[in-house]
């Protein structure tokens, strides 16, 4: 089975088309943040459900001579995806090791949904561990999206330095793997990123650190712009409206003259005597 087969292509278009309705769900049918909430929190535990139903696959239909020691995550977008799922499911918004964690989830499963190297590993595209690949690789895309969407993520240049770091700690556990638990294709180490090259974690570590900085350092420039245009434009003083004055005739009612009655005193007649 491969590289854009008739399956291939179905997935493809089932993956867009889900996306496309989850962004619709989340923005017109999502009113509250607590429902968002729990929605991407719903969404970050069914990926690292997902990822490990795939390494237990690996585990039972693909012998690597390792035993159960293959359900252990060896590849970057595994161990990502497992993570990122979990501290998305029990986490909080904007953690630190999301700095870390999204970048390399969002990079490598969309490579993965568009250009999957697995998969020839069986003559069928259903193969247990062909297609629960393809499907966390899926899931991981959209929380990603959907992170950004609700918020609980944004790039920040300040926490520039936690991708660096995060590629070097899954350096050192890909050694610890390879040496000393003998778990081959782990982390990039002993096999390319793209089967063919010469690339290997160290184009990831200078590369995508050098990209993500530049990332974030141009993405808090725009937006600081960005909110200090609106802070002026919002400041900007209105033109007063002239006020029309609106003046009431006062109608002066000229009270009439008071005339003053004139009693007329009759003289008393003299009584007559």
């Amino acid at each position: 089975m491969g590289l854009y087969s008739t399956y291939h292509i179905i997935f493809v278009a089932l993956f867009l088309i889900i996306l496309a309705a989850l962004i619709l769900v989340f923005k017109l049918a999502l009113k509250t943040d607590k429902q968002r909430d729990i929605f991407i929190r719903c969404l970050g535990g069914l990926l690292a459900l997902s990822l490990i139903f795939n390494r237990i696959c690996i585990t039972i239909w693909r012998d690597k001579g390792v035993g159960a020691l293959a359900l252990i995550p060896n590849s970057y977008c595994g161990m990502s995806n497992l993570l990122l799922g979990l501290f998305v499911a029990f986490g909080k918004r904007n953690m630190k090791a999301f700095h870390f964690f999204y970048y390399l989830a969002l990079f490598g499963n969309v490579a993965t949904v568009f250009y999957p190297t697995f998969l020839d590993q069986d003559d069928s595209f259903f193969f247990l561990p062909t297609i629960s690949g393809l499907n966390h690789h899926a899931l991981g895309v959209m929380l990603c999206i959907i992170m950004v969407l609700g918020k609980w993520f944004e790039p920040s240049f300040k926490n520039w330095y936690v991708f660096p770091l995060g590629i070097c700690a899954y350096t050192v556990f890909g050694l610890f793997l390879w040496q000393d638990l003998g778990i081959e294709e782990t982390m990039c180490i002993d096999q390319p990123i793209v089967p063919g090259t010469p690339l290997k974690w160290w184009f990831i570590l200078l590369v995508g650190s050098a990209l993500e900085v530049g990332f974030t350092f141009a993405y808090d420039k725009i937006k600081a712009h960005l909110q200090k245009k609106k802070g002026i434009e919002q400041a900007e003083p209105v033109e007063p409206v002239e006020a029309v004055e609106t003046v009431e005739a006062v109608e002066t009612v000229v009270p009439a003259e008071v005339v003053e009655p004139v009693e007329n005193v009759e003289e008393e007649k003299t009584d007559k005597s």
